[in-house]
């Protein structure tokens, strides 16, 4: 089990269940206003914190993958020059899916922290769904809209409740193991892209 929490939020399964039965590839965008961190932050630090496409940007990753139910083939990422303040942390990556899906997960620290940080837009089959900030999920279908609000929740007392189950029962773990090796191997092929400039296939 990993720490991949969101997957566990009361108002992203709800999010999900409005594209259960979809037979159509999906379109989904991850936007994360992260904040500035110096490069001299632990986070920043490749042999502690690994660096905040590995250290943080995999829970985006994961999400994707949540929604879409598969795990990605490859990614394009690009981003913006650093100027000497950054640290490779305004990145846009671009994540294609074995059933012609396409995910977006747009990292950026150049932002000002008084905004939502995250914002999870969804487009399928005549149906749209956008999650602000695990605090409120929008959704239209057919010209109506459904809304739902609760006080923010990402999911963390879901994950360990679901992890706690998972061991007393004996059963299947709480994230697929396939999905969690390859949350790990998407952010690690982000790092590649963003070195060669290239797209990168995800193994």
């Amino acid at each position: 089990m990993a720490g991949f929490n969101r997957r566990f939020a009361p108002l992203a399964k709800q999010m999900k269940s409005a594209f259960n039965s979809r037979t159509e590839p999906l379109v989904a965008h991850y936007r994360v206003n992260a904040g500035y961190l110096p490069p001299e932050h632990w986070t920043q630090d490749p042999a502690i914190g690994g660096g905040r496409i590995i250290g943080e940007a995999c829970h985006f990753i994961d999400f994707l993958t949540f929604l879409v139910g598969e795990n990605p083939t490859s990614v394009n990422a690009d981003v913006l020059e650093d100027q000497g303040k950054y640290n490779q942390d305004n990145v846009i990556m671009c994540f294609s899916y074995p059933d012609g899906s396409i995910g977006t997960v747009t990292y950026l620290a150049n932002g000002d922290r008084s905004y939502s940080k995250e914002r999870i837009e969804v487009f399928c089959g005549g149906r749209i769904a956008v999650l602000e900030d695990f605090r409120t999920l929008e959704m239209v279908y057919k010209g109506k809209v459904w809304r739902s609000k609760t006080s923010q929740d990402k999911g963390h007392q879901a994950a360990w409740q679901a992890f706690l189950s998972a061991l007393r029962s004996n059963s299947q773990p709480p994230i697929p193991y396939n999905q969690l090796l390859g949350t790990t191997q998407a952010s690690f092929a982000v790092c590649e892209s963003l070195r060669t400039g290239k797209p990168a296939d995800i193994k």
